[in-house]
Formats: C-alpha cells, sequence, structure tokens
C-alpha cells in the first residue's frame, strides 16, 4: 500500500528551500508565462518611477452641425435682381449659408431658361408642398429678350442672343487668374515646351523677338501660347509632399512656324524671356463662367499653401492655394470654410504646473474651388471675418 507523501507547510521550510523550489518548477513549465513570487518577509525591490510626464493639453472637441437651409430672419419677400447683382449676392440676402441657393430655387417651367436670372428679373418667396422656396416670378426687360426665339433673317447672317444673365460669383475678380493661371501642376510641368534658343540669339528676349520652341504641339490649339517661368515649388506643409509650382506669367507668344523647334513670336511681355521658359496654349474656350456654389460631397481638411494676391494675409475676393484637389474629391464650385486654428495657452488656475489648453478654432471665411488640380486647387475668398493667413485650416462647412 503506497502512503500518501505527507503535506509540507511553507511555514515549515526554509525561506530559500522555498523559493529555489518555485523557481525550479517556474522554468520547467515552459509553455507558461513565469511567475512572479514575491515573499512577505523580504522587501519589495524598488520601482524605478517613470519620467514625469509631458503637460496634459485639453482640446474642444470639434462638432459637426446638421445641414439645414436657414432663411435670413429678415430676407426680402419679393427682390428686383439689380446690375451688378451675382447669384452669391442674391443667396446671402436670403439665406445665411448663400450655397444652399440649389435647394431653395424653384424653376417655372412656364418661362424659359428659369435657372437663369437677369437684371430686372422678380424673384419671390413661395411655399411649393409646405416648403419655404424662392421662384422666378416675373421676367425684367432683359431677360424677357433674352428668352426670345432667335430669327434667321439671312442666310449670310447667324444671329445668336447675349448672354446677359447674372454670374454666380464676381468673374472679372477671377478673369486674369483663369486665363494665365499662376500655378501648375507637375505633371503640366513635365508635358510642357520650353523656349531652346531665339533668332537674334539673345539671352533675354522681349516684344517682337522670335523664339525657338521645342516639344511645341502646334497642330491643336488656336497658336496662341502664354510663356511662364517656374517659380517656387508648393509644398503640403503635412506631409512634405510636392503639390505644384507657383508660375511666374512672363509673355504672351504667337506661332510662326511649326516644326520642332517651332517659331513663335513674342506679341505681349510683362517682364523678359529666358531660356528655359515654358509655354503653355491659351484657350479661353475652357474658361468658366458658371460656378455653382455647394458644398464637397465629402468631408475634407486641409490647409492653405499659398497667398498669390498678398504676401501675409488675404481678404474678400482675393485668391489662395489650397492642399487638396480632384484626388480628394475637390470640384469647381466646392465651398469650404476657413478656420483660424485655436492658440493653445497656459491655465494657470489647474494645480498641475504648465497645465495647457488648445483653444477652439474659429471660422475666419469661406472660400469657393475655381480651379482643381490632381493634388491642389485654386480658391476665391468670398466673405472674410478677419484676415486669411497661410497655414489657416480648409474643412467643410
Amino acid at each position: 500500500m503506497t502512503m500518501p507523501y505527507p503535506r509540507l507547510s511553507s511555514r515549515l521550510l526554509p525561506q530559500g528551500l522555498l523559493l529555489a523550489g518555485l523557481i525550479l518548477l517556474a522554468g520547467c513549465a515552459t509553455d507558461k508565462e513565469p511567475y512572479s513570487v514575491v515573499l512577505e518577509e523580504e522587501e519589495a525591490p524598488a520601482v524605478e518611477q517613470p519620467a514625469p510626464a509631458e503637460p496634459r493639453v485639453i482640446a474642444m472637441e470639434e462638432e459637426t452641425p446638421a445641414e439645414t437651409v436657414v432663411f435670413e430672419p429678415e430676407h426680402p419677400q419679393i427682390y428686383i435682381v439689380q446690375k451688378g447683382d451675382t447669384l452669391w449676392d442674391i443667396s446671402a440676402r436670403f439665406l445665411r449659408d448663400p450655397w444652399y441657393w440649389p435647394e431653395i430655387w424653384y424653376k417655372n417651367p412656364q418661362i424659359d431658361n428659369p435657372h437663369l436670372i437677369y437684371p430686372g428679373d422678380e424673384l419671390a418667396i413661395v411655399y411649393i408642398n409646405g416648403q419655404k422656396r424662392i421662384m422666378l416670378n416675373r421676367r425684367g426687360p432683359i431677360g424677357a429678350a433674352a428668352g426670345m426665339k432667335t430669327v434667321k433673317l439671312s442666310p449670310r447672317i447667324r444671329a445668336q442672343s447675349i448672354d446677359a444673365s447674372i454670374p454666380a460669383i464676381p468673374i472679372e475678380a477671377i478673369r486674369q487668374l483663369l486665363e494665365k493661371p499662376l500655378i501648375i501642376d507637375e505633371e503640366q510641368l513635365a508635358k510642357a515646351a520650353y523656349v531652346l534658343d531665339s533668332r537674334d540669339n539673345h539671352l533675354a528676349n522681349a516684344l517682337d523677338d522670335t523664339l525657338y520652341v521645342r516639344k511645341l504641339d502646334y497642330q491643336n490649339g488656336n497658336g496662341r501660347y502664354q510663356i511662364f517661368r517656374p517659380h517656387k515649388p508648393l509644398v503640403d506643409i503635412e506631409t512634405g509632399e510636392v503639390l505644384g509650382y507657383e508660375a511666374l506669367y512672363v509673355a504672351d507668344g504667337l506661332l510662326v512656324r511649326g516644326g520642332d523647334p517651332a517659331s513663335v513670336r513674342v506679341t505681349a511681355s510683362a517682364r523678359e524671356v529666358l531660356r528655359d521658359d515654358r509655354l503653355l496654349p491659351i484657350d479661353n474656350s475652357v474658361f468658366e463662367s458658371d460656378f455653382y456654389p455647394r458644398p464637397p460631397k465629402h468631408k475634407v481638411k486641409g490647409r492653405v499653401i499659398s497667398l498669390l494676391d498678398g504676401i501675409a494675409r488675404l481678404g474678400q475676393y482675393q485668391t489662395l492655394v489650397i492642399n487638396l484637389g480632384k484626388r480628394d474629391g475637390l470640384e469647381v464650385g466646392n465651398i469650404l470654410g476657413v478656420n483660424r486654428v485655436g492658440r493653445v495657452v497656459v491655465d494657470r488656475y489647474e494645480d498641475e504646473r504648465n497645465f495647457k489648453v488648445k483653444l477652439p478654432d474659429e471660422r475666419s471665411g469661406l472660400i469657393m474651388i475655381i480651379r482643381a488640380y490632381d493634388k491642389m486647387s485654386f480658391a476665391l475668398i468670398m466673405e472674410a471675418n478677419v484676415p486669411i493667413k497661410l497655414n489657416d485650416l480648409v474643412v467643410k462647412p
């Protein structure tokens, strides 16, 4: 008969023998995590104190309000469109957020071209299915004339009505910018033709000089070209990626003879034309005169990376560049809010030394995308509560 081993109390064993046995058992159990044994009679080893933590920073959570159309409390019941009005101006008379105009505009099917608005037209507040809308109530003299049918008077004459409708934004504020862009993306720069030399072998060329240009696509377009010079790179401040380049407008040119190299005569000049200056075709057919303000489809967040019309800060109807483009889902006409980044300040009334609090970001203005590239975009400042600065945040409004 096998006798069971007697139980031994740990109190009867020397402490060293007990500790050695536990260590031996732990070493044999290779498939388990080792146990940590601390004897009551021995002093626990000192624990190294962690380094002092960095001062805490409290940041207020940004709340995204629901998208709702809010009418101005004192909006007019009837408004007569004035010469010089823009769709943005009229929208701001009725709505708190002018980019919601398409949501409340009711197209009267009994009026020719109801989506176009002309000086002298009468706009009125109406209710459609219980919803407040704005409708074109009556055509003014210009709108009535523009809506008339065109009559062909002679086989040699083709008559066309003049589009005198009001624009969405003041086109004159951006016409020069769209016809002679001040930024260029990397793909355009890589494909652009360049000045190789000139007929008189000048280092600097001016009005009426003839340039010899390599890799010019002279078979397409109208033979008119813009000559520019790549200036400084536009860099994303968050990722360090080169998004494009600022371009200095140099001159205009007219094709004289095709080939490679082709001959181009300087027809207008803002500064001297140098070797390696680049050429792009001038095509006014891509000039967009109609911008329909609307928010982007998805949430976006970017930064102002260049101030084209200023050095430190900009105001209404000036232009800037942001680090968002087509790859981020932006389109021409998208409205974005510009936020001044809140400062981080020390709260002296907290017990913790150097306790820091980040102040909330504040809305400083609204911008509209007027030309979208793949990685960046031109934008026009529509509203500015305070001057807009470099590195300000841009977000979906």
